[in-house]
C-alpha cells in the first residue's frame, strides 16, 4: 500500500540523474517525489508535505544543496532526526563528508564513484529500514 512506503524527496537539476535515482528508489519500495531545484524542494517542504528523507544534489543553479540543507535545518527547523538529508555530489573531495556534516547532512554520496547500491543503502539506513554496521 502506498501510504506504508517511505517517502523520498529527490532534488537534482539533471533530469537523467533524477530519473535514474527515482527508478532505483521506486524499484526498492520507496515513494519518490522529484524536484529539479532547491527552491521547488523548499516550497514542497514548507507546504507541510512530510518526507522520510531528502536526497539532494549539491551543485544546482540559483540555490545549491548547501543552501537547501541550511534552510531545512535553520528556517524550517527540521533536525537531522526529523528529516534526514543525504547530499550527493559529482565532485570527489576529501572534505565533502566533513562539509556535509557541518551543514547538518546525515550522509554523503559521490556520483559516478560510489556504487548506486551505496546510495540505496544510505537511504535505507536514514529511513530506518536498515541498520548501519556501526549501530549498537
Amino acid at each position: 500500500m502506498e501510504s506504508n512506503r517511505k517517502k523520498v524527496l529527490l532534488v537534482d537539476d539533471d533530469r537523467a540523474i533524477r530519473t535514474m535515482y527515482r527508478d532505483l528508489f521506486e524499484k526498492n519500495g520507496f515513494s519518490v517525489h522529484t524536484e529539479e531545484s532547491a527552491i521547488g524542494a523548499l516550497e514542497i517542504l514548507a507546504s507541510g508535505e512530510a518526507f522520510d528523507v531528502v536526497v539532494t544534489d549539491i551543485m544546482m543553479a540559483k540555490m545549491d544543496g548547501w543552501e537547501l540543507l541550511d534552510t531545512i535545518r535553520g528556517m524550517l527547523k527540521l533536525s537531522d532526526t526529523e528529516l534526514p538529508v543525504v547530499v550527493i555530489s559529482a565532485f570527489e573531495s576529501d572534505t565533502l563528508e566533513v562539509k556535509a556534516y557541518s551543514h547538518g547532512a546525515n550522509a554523503s554520496f559521490i556520483k559516478g564513484k560510489d556504487p548506486l547500491t551505496k546510495l540505496l543503502r544510505l537511504v535505507r539506513i536514514q529511513t530506518g529500514l536498515e541498520r548501519s554496521k556501526y549501530s549498537d
